[in-house]
């Protein structure tokens, strides 16, 4: 009998200093990153069976336990992924909204001051002075555009390292995911199955720190191993075999790099467009979705400015009589090739005004070219047939096939990307500021009606009217009218002997008229317009605008560029663009910054709850301690007893 109270209490003694070294351990790991709280679990050993009935044994200790929900670590593995997303996201469209925003950094006040100058040289178009400032804001707002698409390529280099630094500690982590699972197989192997619970705290605390570089999924193994995978189910750890990650260059643009599987061979499975979640996918993220947004509508708005004061510019005059060359110079758009020979395909700029900031996808396939959007995939129509004398035409583009394709040729076009970069100032000197228009006309002072003539505008500085003869009117007309409502044109090129050229044009003194193009077809790329009530015999000219340096019109013009609706199709001004452009990274971050708290909020949610479940609770710690040591000291008074007992039966044997 005493020998049976003995090992029920000596299995006591063992099952509850096992209880307390639990408790200790869990006191001693209360702040320890990962650790679940185990608890010994208690089992009655198996009755002895008596003639009398079935007699207990005491207690054994079934197994060790940790306090773990495998949907709670796997809702806190998700919301783990996304607040770092987001947070990676917010972290680097903060740094470009700031830089966008910024009266100093960004471009509205380098544009604002431009347009002004110009504004001001047209007060006083000979001007020296005038002049200088144009020239100083031009070459200033150049090399703003180009100091801001600089910052912005620094922070597409700090996108790299973030990438790279992250692929460095997910191969890490990996590896280490890959030695706990071999250690968890062998020594739950050793231990007849039961859980090697410290171990697999030490790998789902990896697996969360996994999670907050790249979302992953996670397939459990019946030996205690877990498979860990990425994307749409690329492995990265299979039992005790993990699988490195790489960053390489995305074919024909070193400035992007892609994420890729190494395979047993070496070679590498591109992952990038299937990674999500987690500090790397919010890298990802911002690149596709914010920062080559920006760096397309950052170029736009310089290609657009550019290409519309050049235009403006070439219409005028300098102050030495020449026609006006290009004030800015031009990016032109940039093609990659992904599989064909580069230079097969060459792109230029049909129409500034319908680019967009998007990227394409030119390819060749089934005998047909197609054209698509990067971010959607839509396919954009083309027209024209793709030769030099009839290219492709769409999105503002001009696209022409150089040599016959192959199958599945493929180029990506990034037609504005470059375009903050590379502009500069084309001028060489102030006096080749265009200020004054090439045109001008008069009303002959003999003329007794009240009819008059507007000063003009050019329409098309490429007409032969303006390029036969440099620095002349090839030829200057003179009108004259024949009645009150008629008036013939004549070639004034001989003001003693005009020929005349068309005869007979109608003219209604109510609604004035437009000169250029005349109903039988003349038109000299210049625009101007009659009005009043002239009388039979009166005469109007037109003639190249010689030594009008005093001129201002075509000044005018350029500085009214600051408002004109000509971007985006004829519905933005340059101003407009850029501020839209500083709008859209706003409210991206905003958005951001709105998902980031969201998801925050989420994540401590989660946290909260599996803190419940897994985390050390001191004062319930406390008070199981206590339980569990008087446990012990009642087991050990049962040894006593059983001592006792067999101390009074020796006394009775010795009598």
């Amino acid at each position: 009998m005493a020998s049976g109270l003995i090992n029920i209490g000596v299995s006591g003694l063992l099952a509850y200093q096992r209880s307390l070294d639990a408790i200790s351990h869990n006191i001693a790991n209360v702040n320890t990153e990962g650790y679940s709280r185990q608890s010994v679990n208690l089992t009655a050993r198996p009755p002895q069976i008596t003639g009398y009935g079935f007699v207990g044994k005491g207690v054994e200790i079934a197994s060790i336990q940790r306090s773990f929900d495998a949907y709670v670590e796997g809702n806190l593995r998700s919301s783990t992924s996304s607040t770092s997303e987001f947070e990676a996201f917010h972290t680097l469209a903060s740094q470009l909204d700031n830089v966008m925003a910024d009266a100093d950094a960004g471009m509205s006040t380098s544009l604002q001051r431009f347009f002004n100058a110009m504004q001001d040289v047209a007060d006083t178009p000979a001007d020296p002075v005038a002049r200088a400032v144009v020239m100083n804001e031009a070459q200033q707002l150049a090399e703003q555009f180009n100091g801001l698409a600089g910052w912005v390529e620094n922070l597409r280099g700090h996108v790299n390292s973030d990438l790279r630094a992250s692929v460095n500690e997910i191969n890490g982590i990996t590896s280490s995911i890959a030695q706990l699972n071999e250690s968890i197989v062998v020594e739950q192997g050793r231990s007849g199955g039961k859980p090697a619970n410290d171990l697999l705290d030490q790998r789902d605390a990896l697996i969360l720190r996994l999670s907050e570089y790249v979302n992953v999924t996670t397939l459990q193994q019946d030996d205690g191993a877990i498979n860990v995978l990425v994307g749409s189910g690329q492995p990265l750890v299979v039992g005790n075999r993990p699988s490195s990650l790489a960053v390489f260059n995305e074919p024909g643009d070193p400035n992007a790099l892609g994420i890729a599987l190494t395979n047993s061979n070496g070679s590498l499975t591109p992952v990038t467009k299937q990674l999500t979640g987690g500090r790397m996918g919010g890298v990802l993220g911002f690149r596709d979705n914010m920062l080559d947004q920006a760096s397309n509508s950052l170029g736009l708005v310089a290609i657009g400015m550019a290409d519309f004061v050049n235009q403006q510019h070439a219409r005028g005059m300098d102050i030495d009589g020449a026609l006006g060359g290009d004030f800015f110079s031009v990016a032109q758009p940039q093609v990659i090739s992904i599989t064909g020979a580069p230079g097969n395909v060459s792109i230029g700029f049909d129409d500034v005004a319908q680019l967009t900031n998007q990227d394409y996808e030119l390819q060749f396939n089934t005998g047909v070219w197609s054209l698509s959007r990067n971010d959607t995939g839509q396919v954009i129509p083309m027209t024209g047939s793709g030769t030099a004398i009839d290219p492709f035409v769409a999105d503002g583009l001009s696209i022409v096939i150089n040599v016959p394709p192959a199958a599945g040729d493929t180029y990506e076009i990034r037609p504005t990307r470059n375009g903050a970069r590379d502009i500069d100032l084309a001028l060489g000197s102030s006096r080749q500021i265009a200020t004054a228009a090439p045109i001008r006309s008069q009303a002959e002072n003999s003329n007794t009606g009240s009819g008059s003539i507007s000063a003009g505008s050019v329409s098309d500085i490429t007409n032969p009217a303006f390029q036969a003869t440099p620095g002349q009117l090839t030829p200057p007309l003179m009108l004259r009218f024949t009645a009150a409502n008629t008036y013939d044109v004549y070639d004034n090129t001989n003001p003693a002997a005009p020929v005349l050229l068309e005869a007979g044009i109608a003219y209604n003194p109510a609604t004035g008229g437009d000169i250029f193009p005349t109903p039988g077809g003349i038109d000299d790329g210049y625009r101007m317009r009659l009005t009043g009530a002239p009388a039979a015999g009166d005469e109007f000219s037109t003639e190249f605008n010689t030594g009008g340096s005093g001129d201002n019109r075509n000044a005018l013009a350029i500085g009214a560029l600051a408002t004109s609706k000509l971007m985006s199709g004829g519905t933005a001004s340059i101003t407009d663009s850029y501020n839209s452009l500083v709008a859209d990274v706003g409210t991206g971050t905003r958005q951001a910054e709105q998902n980031r708290l969201a998801h925050k909020g989420v994540l401590e949610r989660v946290n909260a709850s599996h803190d419940a479940i897994s985390g050390v609770n001191l004062d319930e710690e406390a008070a199981n301690l206590v339980r569990f040591q008087q446990a012990y000291q009642a087991a050990a008074q049962v040894i006593s007893t059983a001592n006792s007992l067999f101390d009074t039966l020796l006394n009775a044997v010795r009598r």
